[in-house]
């Protein structure tokens, strides 16, 4: 793991740090195969193709709502090897998109550490690089943070979660690492960063919201029935939420709605049904979907 850090917040800054993941939820990549990891290695910037939405997303997020124009902070996380950042960050800039701090995989940082490879089971390497960042930030501060469905984003996110919130027991966590294969080193190093956060522990929640991006077919039924996770099928239902919670502008709505073909949409999911889709769920009010379904 390396942490590549940009930018410095006051110690006092009480606002919302925006974290996102990087394959499958920012760029559609395919790793799958070996064919495709191949091909991620050796591909340019200009190659790498991002999900519909996500770059529009990102940007409105930083720029905030109209009551909260600012440079809001956003971080990426990824499992790439530290030998992509110079690609990944000439796609950030190609895609006009300024962030904060970005972590990649350090294969010579995680020998040197902890004795082994992190190759297959991302699990306790995202677990690490989540609370290794959470230790570097502000304690006032909250975080929404952006995943897929594709490999275990949900349960990190939620575990995450749970345990700035103090609501894993030490015995449940270690019986959590143990099953998703962790050192004992790594779970060492993980309750001593917990027991450093949960000193910090703030009054109010640390995870705001936890937003997963919809991918995959096998764990759909039980995301969307998840109460600690706002699963969404496509960026335009995520932007409408964020409206909701006045984190983008409407005009920043209509941006992120701007990437789909709204009229001839190329899959079920069209504008108005992913619209209804949320009020279905009760993800956005009827007010919120009488102004976004008629923004035109």
């Amino acid at each position: 793991m390396r942490i590549f850090s940009y930018r410095t917040l006051s110690k006092e800054f009480q606002g919302v740090l925006y974290i996102w993941d990087v394959d499958k939820t920012y760029l559609n990549t395919n790793f799958e195969s070996l064919k495709g990891l191949f091909k991620i290695m050796f591909e340019e910037a200009v190659d790498k193709v991002t999900i519909a939405g996500a770059r529009e997303l990102i940007i409105e997020l930083r720029k905030g709502a109209e009551t909260q124009i600012g440079i809001h902070p956003v971080y990426f996380i990824s499992a790439s090897p530290v030998q992509l950042r110079r690609v990944l960050e000439q796609k950030f800039l190609l895609d006009g998109i300024q962030h904060d701090g970005l972590i990649l995989k350090d294969y010579r940082w995680f020998w040197k550490k902890y004795k082994h490879f992190p190759l297959k089971n991302n699990f306790v390497y995202k677990l690490i690089c989540l609370l290794s960042h959470r230790l570097t930030m502000p304690p006032t501060s909250q975080e929404i943070l952006f995943g897929d469905d594709f490999e275990q984003d949900d349960k990190v996110y939620v575990l995450y979660a749970n345990i700035l919130n103090g609501t894993t027991t030490e015995k449940a966590l270690k019986s959590i690492l143990k099953q998703e294969e962790a050192k004992p080193r790594e779970i060492s190093d993980i309750l001593q960063w917990v027991k450093v956060l949960q000193e910090k522990k703030s009054a109010q929640p640390v995870v705001q919201k936890i937003f997963i991006h919809l991918i995959g077919k096998k764990k759909k039924a039980d995301l969307l029935n998840h109460g600690q996770i706002i699963a969404t099928r496509n960026y335009l239902q995520t932007a409408a939420i964020l409206y909701e919670l006045k984190k983008i502008s409407k005009l920043g709505f209509r941006k992120v709605a701007n990437a789909f073909d709204i009229k001839y949409a190329p899959s079920e999911w069209s504008f108005r049904k992913s619209l209804e889709d949320l009020k279905e769920r009760k993800l956005i009010t009827e007010v919120t979907y009488d102004e976004l379904s008629n923004w035109k």
